[in-house]
């Protein structure tokens, strides 16, 4: 699947440094590096979020429980992300381009890595805006002092003892295709490359009274807002340059994934992904026909290649909703194909409904495409009967009798719900009743039936997953 990257443009504010609630405080310990991550030795005692601290009475009581410790005490007030200090400001390049090689190596921040540690200061120097980096383009590169990317390294590093060797294949000294290569004057060449659509986005900042900071921040899609991934990252106050003309006033000491989305992509989990998104209010007066088109495509991505079950669940869906969607129909006319994702701790799925309307009277189709995260593999209906401990057969008829229909059901996939229950979809024939194909679900947890056109819905839509650009399943409102 091809992916996008453009170049993002980090703005400047001029806003100063936000004050924080004062608090008494002990002195910070400290380390071979200056003061210790207090994300991991310190303790919040007062979270002045809203601007507003705890009692007089709370703040006592825990002064009390926290005085005889020698556990620093530490005090936290949030940033407004749209006015970020300019110091703060500039750490979110740097976490960019750690997002962006996180996703190009599908690996989590590690300056333990020196293949790591250079992709890194190659995305941000190829990507950097700020003219006060002073770095200069030569050619198809972009030249750098290297004491600067020794500030840049430290500043995306804290923890690293010294500046790695540029080595690796990727990072050899000569070469026309090099990513970093050495000058004749000894200066950096990093080679230019184009982001595509992506962009970073500033979620949370928190700043601490010991003058460590706390961000999240997301590489997403600039035109859908569709987050790729999302890192926390704990900063400290620059330890190796406290002067005021520093590069940069903090250091990064770790970072981790702010959600599961982002955890399993980084290990390489499949996740689903719009491939056509065509609703006809976008193109159509309210009169045409076609006005009510909805073309609601997804397959599944994943950070790895040829990841087991992915490929094979990607050609199911083409051939038979791709094509489907794909099939030309006249102007009176218009296809109706829906997709309903839920992803679970266990699974990633999809349930599509599709029908051409005016021309099909009875319910939609249903196809129905899972993966099972932790068997790394795709699902199939076999799973299905051994959740429920049941037979084909038995299934069949037990749905029949439900639905007065006899056995005359089609089982056309099925959905693990997030109370762990299973939805069997299938198509009734009530033709006796003059009603056509009806498209039934039965839950094997209520061990009840129900027809979908009937309740409105597939699978319930506080259970489906959120996407960007929503599903909107043809509902413009």
């Amino acid at each position: 699947m091809k992916r996008y990257y453009i170049r993002m443009i980090i703005s400047s504010v001029l806003m100063s440094m936000v004050a924080l609630c004062g608090c008494k405080q002990q002195q910070v310990e400290k380390s071979s590096f200056g003061q210790v991550d207090v994300f991991a030795d310190g303790d919040v005692l007062v979270d002045d979020v809203d601007g507003e601290s705890e009692s007089d009475e709370e703040e006592a009581e825990e002064e009390e429980q926290f005085a005889s410790s020698d556990r620093p005490i530490k005090t936290s007030s949030k940033l407004d992300v749209d006015l970020l200090p300019p110091e703060v400001e500039k750490m979110v390049g740097l976490c960019d381009a750690i997002n962006m090689t996180c996703v190009e190596l599908q690996s989590a921040y590690n300056y333990n890595n020196t293949d790591f540690v250079w992709h890194c200061v190659h995305q941000y120097v190829s990507n950097c805006t700020d003219e006060d980096m002073g770095f200069v383009r030569v050619g198809d590169s972009c030249e750098a002092d290297p004491k600067i990317v020794n500030a840049v390294i430290y500043s995306m590093f804290g923890k690293l003892n010294s500046i790695p060797k540029v080595s690796g294949v990727s990072f050899e000294d000569t070469g026309r295709d090099a990513h970093v290569k050495i000058s004749n004057d000894l200066k950096y060449q990093f080679a230019f490359g184009d982001r595509g659509l992506s962009e970073a986005q500033v979620r949370n900042a928190t700043q601490y009274s010991d003058g460590s900071l706390e961000m999240e921040v997301a590489l997403v899609n600039g035109d859908t807002g569709e987050e790729t991934v999302s890192f926390i990252y704990t900063m400290r106050a620059n330890t190796r340059d406290t002067t005021t003309g520093a590069l940069f006033a903090y250091e990064i000491t770790g970072a981790r994934p702010a959600d599961r989305a982002t955890s399993d992509r980084i290990d390489g989990m499949p996740f689903l992904v719009p491939v056509m998104q065509v609703y006809g209010y976008d193109s159509y007066d309210k009169d045409d026909p076609k006005y009510q088109e909805v073309e609601e495509v997804l397959y599944y991505d994943s950070f790895k290649e040829h990841v087991p079950g992915v490929d094979e669940l990607n050609a199911s869906i083409s051939h038979e909703i791709l094509e489907y969607a794909n099939s030309p129909v006249d102007a009176s006319s218009w296809h109706e194909i829906c997709s309903y994702p839920l992803t679970t701790d266990e699974y990633v799925q999809v349930a599509i409904t599709f029908v051409t309307r005016p021309g099909d009277v009875s319910d939609p189709d249903i196809r129905c495409y899972g993966y099972d995260k932790k068997k790394t593999r795709a699902l199939d209906m076999n799973d299905a009967l051994a959740m429920m401990e049941t037979t084909d057969e038995e299934l069949l008829t037990h749905i029949g009798q439900l639905a007065g229909s006899g056995s005359d059901v089609d089982v056309r996939g099925f959905i693990v719900r997030r109370d762990g229950s299973v939805d069997i979809f299938c198509m009734i024939d009530t033709a006796d009743k003059g009603l056509g194909k009806k498209l039934a679900a039965y839950n094997s947890g209520t061990d009840e039936i129900r027809f979908v056109s009937d309740d409105g819905f597939v699978i319930p839509e506080e259970e489906t997953d959120v996407m960007k650009p929503e599903l909107t399943h043809g509902r413009k409102d």
